[in-house]
C-alpha cells in the first residue's frame, strides 16, 4: 500500500532562520555588543568616549550616501555575492579595531560599516522576509529582527569575558571570527531573492492567491505589484514624515553603545553595564516578538505608538533609577522597544503606507533619514556626558524625540488618502487594497 508523503519544509523557513543568524551576526554583533568594548578602549588609550563613538556617527553618515543603492542592487544582482561581499567587509573592519591606536582609525570603520553594513544590518530581512513570506509577514520579520537583540544579549557578555581574559585587542580578532561563523554561511548557500528563484510560491499562498494572480495577468496588470511608484512616493509629505521617523528613532541607537559607561558612571561595575545592555537586548527580543504580532492583529500604527510609550518610560526610569537595580534593568527592558521600532515597525510602516510596488527602494530612500537625524546620537549623548557629567539631560532629549516620533506617524496616517496608489490589480483587489490602506 502507498502512504502519503509528508510535506517538504518550506523554503521559506530556511530564509527565516538565515535572516536570524544574520541580524544576530550583523546588527547584533557589530552594533548592539560594540559598547562594552568603549570603556577598556578609553581606559587603555586615553581617548574621550565622544571620541571613540564618533566612529557611530560616521557609521550613520555613511548610510546616507550607501542606502540608495542597497534596495537597487539587492533586487538587481546576485543576492548571494552583495551579501557575502557586504559582510565579509564589515567583519574585515572588526578585526581591523584590534591593532588600532588613533580614534580616526575607528572612524574608518564606522565608514565600512556604513557603507557595507547597509547591505547586512536592516534592509535584506524585511526584503527577503516580505518576498517569501506571504501570511504572518508581521509576525516572521519580527521573529527574524528579534534575533539582533538575542545577538546583543549572547554576545555582549561574551565580549566582556572575552576582554577580561584575553584584553580588547585579541577581543575584536575573536570576536570577528564569531561574526564570520554566524553569517556567511547564510549568505553564500543559503539566501534566495525571490520563491521563484527556486520555482516556489510564497509561505501562506492559496489557490485563491494563484487565481487573482492569473487574473491580473489577464487584464494586463503584469508583473507590477499596487503600490505607489517610487518618483511620486518621495514627492509627498507621508514620505517625509516617514524620512524624519527613520531619523528619529534611529537617535536612540545613540544612547544603546553608552549605557554601559552610564551604569559605570552612577556607580555600577562593568559586568553590571554589560549586564545592561544585556536587559536591553532581551526587551528587543521579547518586544520584537510582540510588535510582529500586534501588527498582525491590531495594526502597524497602534503598535508603534505602544512602542514609542515604553521608550519613553525606559529613559523615565534612567533618570530616577538611582542606585535602584531593579528598576534600572526594567528601564533597559522597556527601553528594548526602540529596537523594534527601526527594524520591524518602520518596513511595516512604509509598506502599509506605499504598498508593494516600490517597497525596496521607498524603504531605503527613508533609510537615508537614519543617517542624516541618527549620526547625532552616538556623539551628543557622549557630548552631553562630557560636558555635564551626567547622562540625564540626554534622556530628557530621548523623551522629547519620541513625542516628535509620534506626531511623524500621526501626520502621515493623515494624509495617507492623498496617496496615488498604482493599483496594478484587477477591480476587486484594488477596492480591497483600499479598505486595508483604510484600516
Amino acid at each position: 500500500y502507498m502512504t502519503a508523503a509528508k510535506p517538504r519544509l518550506h523554503y521559506a523557513w530556511l530564509i527565516l532562520i538565515g535572516c536570524c543568524f544574520m541580524q544576530a551576526g550583523g546588527l547584533g554583533a557589530v552594533l548592539d555588543a560594540a559598547g562594552v568594548f568603549f570603556v577598556p578602549v578609553c581606559d587603555d588609550l586615553g581617548f574621550t568616549r565622544s571620541e571613540l563613538s564618533l566612529y557611530l556617527t560616521f557609521y550613520f553618515i555613511a548610510t546616507v550616501f550607501a542606502m540608495p543603492l542597497v534596495g537597487k542592487w539587492i533586487t538587481k544582482y546576485n543576492v548571494n555575492r552583495v551579501l557575502s561581499v557586504s559582510f565579509a567587509l564589515v567583519v574585515a573592519a572588526v578585526a581591523a579595531m584590534g591593532f588600532y591606536t588613533q580614534p580616526w582609525q575607528w572612524w574608518i570603520s564606522g565608514v565600512v560599516f556604513g557603507l557595507a553594513g547597509s547591505f547586512i544590518f536592516v534592509v535584506p530581512a524585511p526584503i527577503l522576509i516580505g518576498n517569501w513570506f506571504h501570511a504572518h509577514k508581521g509576525l516572521a520579520l519580527g521573529v527574524a529582527m528579534s534575533f539582533s537583540g538575542i545577538g546583543g544579549a549572547a554576545l555582549g557578555p561574551v565580549f566582556t569575558l572575552l576582554i577580561q581574559a584575553f584584553g580588547w585587542r585579541e577581543a575584536y580578532f575573536i570576536a570577528a571570527g564569531i561574526m564570520a561563523l554566524l553569517v556567511l554561511p547564510w549568505t553564500l548557500f543559503v539566501f534566495k531573492l525571490r520563491p521563484e528563484d527556486v520555482g516556489a510560491k510564497p509561505y501562506g499562498w492559496t489557490d485563491e492567491d494563484e487565481r487573482r494572480e492569473q487574473q491580473r495577468e489577464r487584464a494586463g496588470g503584469g508583473a507590477a505589484s499596487p503600490g505607489v511608484p517610487l518618483g511620486k512616493a518621495l514627492k509627498t509629505v507621508p514620505f517625509v514624515c516617514m524620512f524624519l521617523f527613520a531619523g528619529l528613532i534611529a537617535y536612540f541607537a545613540g544612547f544603546n553603545s553608552h549605557l554601559p559607561g552610564y551604569a559605570q558612571s552612577i556607580g555600577f561595575s562593568a559586568l553590571v553595564g554589560s549586564s545592561l545592555l544585556t536587559a536591553v537586548m532581551v526587551g528587543n527580543v521579547v518586544e520584537k516578538l510582540l510588535v510582529g504580532w500586534l501588527n498582525d492583529r491590531v495594526g502597524v500604527q497602534f503598535t508603534v505608538n505602544i512602542q514609542l510609550a515604553m521608550v519613553a518610560c525606559g529613559f523615565v526610569g534612567f533618570m530616577f533609577s538611582g542606585d535602584n537595580l531593579v528598576l534600572l534593568y526594567a528601564s533597559a527592558f522597556l527601553f528594548g522597544a526602540q529596537n523594534s521600532l527601526v527594524s520591524v515597525s518602520t518596513p511595516l510602516l512604509i509598506r502599509q503606507l506605499f504598498g508593494e510596488r516600490d517597497f525596496p527602494a521607498i524603504f531605503t530612500y527613508a533609510r537615508i533619514g537614519t543617517g542624516v537625524i541618527g549620526c547625532l546620537g552616538p556623539v551628543t549623548v557622549a557630548g552631553i556626558f562630557d560636558v555635564t557629567g551626567s547622562f540625564v539631560p540626554a534622556f530628557g532629549l530621548g523623551i522629547a524625540i519620541t513625542a516628535l516620533g509620534f506626531l511623524s506617524v500621526r501626520l502621515a496616517y493623515r494624509l495617507r488618502g492623498k496617496l496615488a496608489w498604482a493599483e496594478g490589480a484587477t477591480p476587486s483587489e484594488a477596492r480591497e487594497n483600499i479598505r486595508r490602506r483604510e484600516r
